[in-house]
């Protein structure tokens, strides 16, 4: 082969490789599935418009070529095709997020419109993407309509719980204060009698007046525990760092009377710091820890352990285990309900509103209480605190 041949062979080879190049970005060009514009550096005027763009606006090769962005409708919102050439000469780069536009039809779409300039050979051009977003932003517009229609609900219904609890509250108060007066005076009533007629009463007659006595006085209990539970739904819930381990001595004070002949086996690990209000987490621990002493009175080894440990995502859970009468573990529900009992009045007494506290303190901090438990093989009561990431801030 002679030097003429080479030379033509060097000059075939970049062409080919050219031309290679140029038809694939061709037939990109034509099969993209966004809009694209090529327009001239200097002037902004359309050199070329991809299918998809006349597809979408409705226009014409020919029609598109040779104007100004902002000359065709579609774009006649967008700034001046000055404003757009300062801008990329400037930045090299132009975008707009949302940008309406309406097609030649009348239907209305948002395009997410980007121009960039970029070298062409030994030229420079401009090639301005035009995505359509419609569907997009129809989509962000339904959530953003469901997200509001989801706040004004749930700002109403919490309207009407909050409304409800206050009536409840307000109802549990006041019935709690009106059984007051009648209960006094039955109460009052029987301690005449048995004071003026006691002597000439028979055994059975005083027998009644006894159990009449009692059931006055286990309804004063009940008052005074359902005057609790509404109390403590408008107890103030002003939060702060709280030490479980002094606030578990203090309690376990409380109790150190009718425990001392006992002779309880007290086991109390170290608690961690949780976040939250000191009374109402003291007024749980109360009950926890009495329903523990209560239930282990029939024990001849009682034994009550107390623990704690921080939990994923650094809540707090709590527990009291003892080796008391303990429950049937399928009506571990009932517990914490208002009035609940499993076990009878004759064996151990109470009224059945502790646990229903304690549930609702726990509640308003935020976490859950449960129960494990087997018949005369003990309980163990559970509750957790969620974690407060940021203590400043509550």
């Amino acid at each position: 082969m002679n030097s003429q041949d080479d030379l033509a062979t060097e000059h075939a080879e970049p062409d080919a490789a050219l031309l290679a190049s140029e038809l694939s970005y061709r037939r990109l060009f034509e099969a993209a599935r966004d809009g694209i514009l090529i327009l001239e550096v200097d002037t902004g005027r359309i050199t070329d418009v991809n299918p998809f763009l006349t597809e979408l606006l409705g226009f014409s090769h020919d029609e598109m070529g040779g104007k100004t962005v902002g000359e065709l409708s579609p774009f006649k919102d967008i700034e001046s095709n000055q404003a757009m050439l300062e801008r990329l000469q400037e930045h090299g780069y132009v975008r707009y997020e949302n940008l309406p536009l309406e097609t030649r039809d009348g239907r209305h779409i948002a395009v997410e419109f980007v121009s960039n300039v970029y070298q062409a050979g030994d030229h420079k051009v401009i090639q301005c993407n035009v995505r359509d977003i419609t569907e997009r932003k129809q989509a962000e517009d339904e959530i953003r309509r469901l997200n509001a229609e989801l706040e004004r609900r749930v700002t109403e219904r919490t309207a009407q719980l909050l409304a409800a609890n206050r009536e409840l509250e307000a109802f549990s108060y006041s019935v709690s204060h009106d059984l007051r007066a009648p209960l006094r005076h039955i109460m009052g009533f029987v301690e005449l009698l048995q004071e003026d007629a006691g002597p000439t009463l028979s055994d059975s007659s005083l027998r009644h007046l006894s159990t009449v006595s009692q059931a006055a006085k286990r309804m004063g209990a009940l008052i005074d525990d359902l005057l609790a539970f509404s109390r403590i739904g408008q107890a103030g819930m002003e939060k702060q760092e709280c030490s479980l381990d002094d606030l578990v001595k203090e309690t376990l004070g409380d109790f150190h009377k009718e425990t001392t002949q006992r002779n309880i086996d007290w086991l109390v690990h170290p608690l961690p710091t949780v976040w939250g209000n000191p009374a109402l987490l003291r007024m749980a621990l109360v009950n926890l820890i009495s329903n523990a002493v209560k239930f282990t009175s029939e024990r001849a080894k009682p034994r009550i352990e107390i623990g704690g440990a921080r939990v994923a995502g650094d809540d707090t859970v709590v527990f009291i285990r003892d080796n008391g009468a303990g429950f049937d573990p399928r009506y571990a529900a009932k517990l914490f309900g208002v009035f609940q009992r499993l076990h009878s009045q004759d064996k151990f007494e109470g009224t059945g509103i502790g646990l229903a506290n304690v549930q609702r303190i726990i509640l308003r901090h935020g976490g859950r209480v449960w129960a494990d438990g087997v018949v005369d093989g003990g309980a163990t009561f559970y509750f957790s605190i969620p974690a407060q990431p940021a203590l400043a801030l509550n």
